[in-house]
């Protein structure tokens, strides 16, 4: 999977690792020391983005240092890893692989997103849950929150339905759901309710064009 941070493009491959290339497709950094299996899904912090070297606050050239803001990678087994700019230029392989933020959900992890203002994760499944999740706090989701089931996985068209892809609004209030058919639903991030809408917003009627 590919997706855009700052000033770089970053993909995340079918091996568990994850590249940086500038513009011209230069390699700029990797992770690659991770220990994951298909990354499945990226999510950049809204922060800033922070060096991987103290250098930069040495005089060097700023466009000589690799930044990037905290990025949460999932894979294919339903791992949540934190990974950070600095883990770049670590040594030790032990702290090269990142913080383990969550992981035994007995469902591949389709998407994730992270909150805008908040320390929430919404986490999407293969299987049609998404899950809130507090990751200061950690334990269980958070209360009165726990699934949202989508329809019933033995229904007509129900692959088509797969949640895909997910991402907050910049309030935080709504959350937005791609699914394998193309749809794009909104749901409440407070009551977990999908909104009706008169028109359905749809990227393409064909099928095999799913958003993620």
């Amino acid at each position: 999977m590919t997706t855009i941070h700052d000033k770089y493009l970053v993909c995340g491959n079918n091996d568990g690792t994850i590249r940086f290339y500038d513009f011209y497709f230069k390699i700029v950094a990797w992770f690659e020391e991770c220990y994951l299996s298909t990354v499945k899904s990226i999510s950049f912090s809204k922060t800033e983005p922070k060096p991987s070297s103290n250098e930069y606050h040495e005089g060097k050239d700023k466009d000589d240092i690799f930044m990037c803001s905290d990025f949460l990678v999932t894979d294919e087994n339903a791992l949540v890893c934190l990974l950070q700019s600095t883990l770049f230029e670590e040594i030790e392989p032990a702290k090269k692989k990142g913080y383990t933020i969550m992981h035994g959900i007995k469902s591949a992890i389709s998407a994730i997103a992270v909150h805008p203002r908040n320390s929430i994760l919404a986490i999407a499944g293969s299987e049609g849950f998404i899950l809130l999740w507090d990751y200061i706090k950690k334990g269980d989701p958070i209360s009165n929150y726990e699934f949202f089931r989508k329809e019933d996985a033995n229904s007509k068209n129900s692959d088509g339905k797969v949640f895909t892809a997910v991402e907050f609004t910049p309030d935080g209030s709504e959350i937005l759901v791609a699914q394998y058919n193309g749809e794009i639903r909104i749901m409440d991030s407070q009551t977990g309710q999908f909104k009706k809408l008169n028109t359905p917003l749809k990227t393409s009627d064909r099928k095999g064009y799913p958003i993620t």
